[in-house]
């Protein structure tokens, strides 16, 4: 083990070896994993006040936590450049390995489309609030123009370095979950003054609990998972193997309380249920703290869709890096700038695909596909915890799993339940919506397939023109 970490340190010799120290490194993780409760709002109207609440209790037990323990160990074993692709190349493979990585990528790319939609619906929202003008939801071309300017200022950012990244988000921490902060406080101290019901009604007038079991599911589960993103970059953060888990668990108690208290004072005082869709927290903080809560939770949003977005590019654009080492993809990908020790090009070419995306889908359109991207990889580095725990007892980790092997095939069988759970409810509802993510998966084995016959037609025609 000790050999793969240095060989992966002197091919990664460019990178800013401690550009994410502990406090930037949790700001980092809590914009990447959630960036405050914006998202939540559709998963809320779609299951219910009761449903709702009972998911964002019960899914971090079984689905965040979990997968943040497994992090917390692969990631002080291994921390490598690249995280979860060197993982589960480790543990099965270069197939398997380049599985996890691709469909990981593909769900990166989902994912960071997502925060430039998320930023124009809170623009729009705003906008309507301050002037009534709702231009911005009649004109998606110029919604468009917008998702494109946030994205390349994104790059930008990135390219000029991780550590820059990491203080960013700090700012932006702050800036986002100041307005939910005066809200929960605002909210419980009218609450304790005016008692009220805060659930009434567990599920939707009309609807069965399976049905919004699995409306909601999914949704909840997109807003706790990621925590194993930041692992790609492990050799960029300072002292990973002390820091990397105790950044973890800050990040899942704090993500997980300000969704429980924000969605229980929103449901206090805006109990309909037809106002929480995508872009509605504004409107839920104007009925607990007046306009001018409102207007500071709009402009909250839109720092926290940026965050979400700098933070995916981070954490995404190391993928491509570390699989053009292996012929997957360019070389010219592995270029680290002089200057930023970034790897600039990898940076600017997912960034380039976001925002090409982020002009023909919406916000609930790539959900649904992001969440089983994210399940199919995440059960590789599930298997892959418990094949090192066998295979390789005597891996030093600075941070291991308690309760032995029965702690760690609890810990990787939860989420797996919560993954079959959530098809199952899916498929039930209706199987066609898994077509494109079927599709998108198909993608990872044809890949691997083309790319190793280029490859071994390459060698073949080195072969031959070196004899």
């Amino acid at each position: 083990m000790l050999r793969l970490v240095a060989d992966v340190g002197r091919m990664h010799a460019g990178l800013d070896r401690k550009a994410l120290a502990l406090f930037p490194l949790v700001l980092t993780m809590f914009c990447l994993v959630s960036g405050g409760p914006y998202g939540l709002e559709p998963g809320i109207q779609q299951s219910g006040a009761g449903m709702g609440l009972l998911l964002l209790v019960i899914v971090p037990l079984i689905w965040a936590l979990p997968v943040a323990l497994m992090t917390a160990e692969l990631t002080a074993a291994m921390p490598v450049e690249g995280g979860y692709y060197a993982w589960t190349k480790r543990a099965f493979g270069p197939f398997w390995g380049f599985q996890c990585a691709w469909w990981t990528w593909l769900y990166s790319i989902v994912d960071a489309t997502l925060y430039p939609i998320l930023f124009c619906d809170y623009l729009s929202t705003l906008v309507k609030l301050s002037t009534g003008n709702d231009v911005l939801e009649k004109t998606p071309l110029l919604r468009w123009g917008i998702a494109l300017v946030i994205v390349a200022v994104f790059a930008i950012l990135n390219v000029r370095g991780t550590r820059l990244v990491g203080e960013v988000s700090v700012i932006l921490g702050f800036l986002l979950t100041a307005p939910f902060l005066a809200m929960i406080g605002i909210g419980l101290w009218r609450m304790a003054s005016h008692s009220g019901p805060i659930v009434r009604d567990f599920v939707p007038s009309g609807s069965s609990v399976g049905e919004v079991f699995a409306s909601g599911l999914y949704v909840i589960m997109w807003n706790y998972l990621g925590w194993d993103n930041l692992s790609t970059v492990a050799e960029e953060i300072d002292r990973p193997q002390r820091n990397f888990p105790r950044a973890i668990f800050i990040c899942v108690p704090l993500v997980t309380a300000i969704y429980v208290l924000a969605v229980l004072v929103g449901l206090r005082f805006s109990p309909d249920l037809s106002q929480w869709n995508d872009k509605s927290w504004p409107v839920i903080a104007s009925s607990v703290g007046g306009p001018w809560l409102g207007t500071a939770m709009g402009y909250a949003a839109l720092a926290s869709a940026v965050a979400l977005f700098a933070t995916a590019l981070l954490a995404a654009s190391r993928i491509p890096f570390v699989m053009a080492e292996d012929q997957f993809f360019p070389k010219k990908l592995l270029a680290v700038h002089p200057r930023y020790k970034t790897p600039w090009i990898a940076i600017l070419v997912c960034a380039a695909i976001y925002g090409v995306l982020a002009g023909f889908f919406t916000f609930l359109t790539l959900l649904e596909v992001n969440v089983t991207l994210y399940s199919a990889a995440v059960t590789i580095e599930l298997f892959a915890l418990i094949r090192f725990r066998r295979a390789e007892p005597d891996m030093p980790r600075p941070y291991r799993i308690p309760g032995g092997m029965a702690g760690v095939v609890v810990t990787a069988i939860l989420p797996m339940l919560v993954i079959g759970v959530a098809i199952f409810a899916s498929l039930r509802e209706d199987w066609r919506d898994q077509i494109p993510v079927l599709v998108l998966l198909a993608t990872g084995p044809c890949y691997y397939l083309l790319a190793w016959r280029l490859r071994r037609n390459a060698q073949a025609k080195g072969s031959v023109a070196v004899s």
